[in-house]
């Protein structure tokens, strides 16, 4: 079986079609883009960029990729970047959330520390 020049020519050009065709099938990541800047601003609310900067510098360098992506219609690369930026976000929520609880207990234990300070003075009297 003998395959000519113009079959495979045929061949190729209907595989690269194809390609195509299912790179323009993903769709606009809206969902995605709007969940990044969500948790993006829950993570600013939540003084990410007090205790989490780094974390929260990323998510925010990464939509602003997603962005660019979504003006270039490489949607299959904005969605991926805005799942990260997204990820990122949560981490830098979660990190502002834990460094405010151990600030928290930090405080707590300290004004234990000075009440009982204040008990053994006033109870040497």
């Amino acid at each position: 079986m003998k395959v000519s020049f113009k079959n495979l020519l045929l061949a190729l050009l209907f595989t690269a079609v194809i390609l195509l065709a299912g790179c323009s099938s993903v769709p606009k990541p809206i969902g995605e883009m709007a969940g990044a800047k969500a948790q993006i601003e829950t993570a600013v609310t939540n003084e990410a960029g007090e205790f989490a900067a780094v974390e929260l510098d990323r998510a925010k360098s990464k939509l602003r990729r997603a962005e660019r992506a979504v003006v270039e219609k490489e949607y299959l690369t904005a969605k991926l970047l805005a799942d990260e930026a997204r990820s990122d976000a949560r981490l830098a929520t979660a990190k502002a959330s834990s460094a405010r609880a151990k600030q928290s207990a930090q405080e707590m234990k300290d004004t234990v520390q000075s009440m009982e300070r204040e008990i053994e003075r006033v109870q040497k009297r």
